[in-house]
């Protein structure tokens, strides 16, 4: 338990802090948008601590949840990137849809 707990809430509080910073360097016009990816963030972070937390009794099954939400942060980060590029755009070009 205190093996889990010595790594699970660094990286937690690690990619929650990264994921802050991303979204403060991408300054959304919109204050809401910083909202719902945090609560997202904690809310897939809680599911993930809960099901490693229960892995960590079964032999090679411990581990596996906290690679794909990592993975799940990065996918995250680079769509929003992404949103970002095309608000920027749109603002800038002012396209007319």
């Amino acid at each position: 338990m205190v093996t889990f707990l010595k790594f699970m809430l660094p990286l937690l509080l690690l990619v929650l802090v990264l994921m802050g910073l991303w979204l403060s360097v991408l300054h959304f016009p919109w204050q809401w948008i910083t909202y719902l990816v945090m609560g997202v963030e904690i809310f897939t972070a809680t599911i993930v601590f809960s099901m490693e937390y229960q892995a960590q009794h079964i032999g090679g099954a411990s581990g596996w949840g906290s690679f794909g939400w990592l993975g799940f942060n990065v996918c995250l980060a680079m769509l929003l990137g992404v949103c970002r590029i095309a608000i920027w755009l749109y603002q800038r070009l002012e396209f007319q849809f």
